[in-house]
């Protein structure tokens, strides 16, 4: 449950600056570049909440096998989508991009923030909002797992 809680409290702060533009299925739909919150630590705090939920999930249901899955289809997913975003932040954010990609780790976050953080404000209607689909995705997921269980243990 530690890494299900990590990873929606990791989404929760991201599309509080990002707000729900985050679910775009264009590029262009975000506001601008975010460099504030967890975007100061790492570039796809996203991706990586969305992999920490995730990994909780296998690991709640007992399914271990599943994990060498998940990173095989985690990465295979989330590198070319991330090189077609960065392709794009590259072309409209030009050198204010570059410096923030030279500065801040794709995956993994840094104990630092960036020295640059953009004026973006967190919001928690916006961050609300926006994860209402996620927070009840996991409650139902984990609500199924606990009553499978509890059917197998009857």
């Amino acid at each position: 449950m530690l890494f299900i809680a990590i990873g929606e409290l990791l989404r929760i702060w991201a599309v509080g600056y990002a707000g729900a533009s985050t679910r775009a299925r264009t590029l262009g739909a975000a506001r601008d570049l975010v460099t504030t919150g967890p975007y100061g630590y790492v570039r796809n705090p996203l991706y990586l909440g969305n992999f920490l939920l995730s990994l909780g999930v296998c690991f709640v249901a007992n399914v271990y096998w599943l994990v060498a899955v998940l990173v095989v289809g985690y990465f295979f997913q989330y590198l070319s989508i991330i090189a077609v975003e960065e392709s794009y932040l590259m072309e409209s954010c030009g050198p204010v991009y570059q410096a923030y990609r030279d500065r801040v780790p794709r995956f993994i976050p840094q104990l630092h923030s960036y020295p640059d953080p953009s004026s973006h404000d967190f919001s928690w209607t916006r961050a609300l909002k926006s994860e209402k689909r996620t927070l009840t995705a996991i409650v139902c997921v984990i609500g199924l797992i606990f009553v499978r269980q509890t059917v197998d243990l009857l």
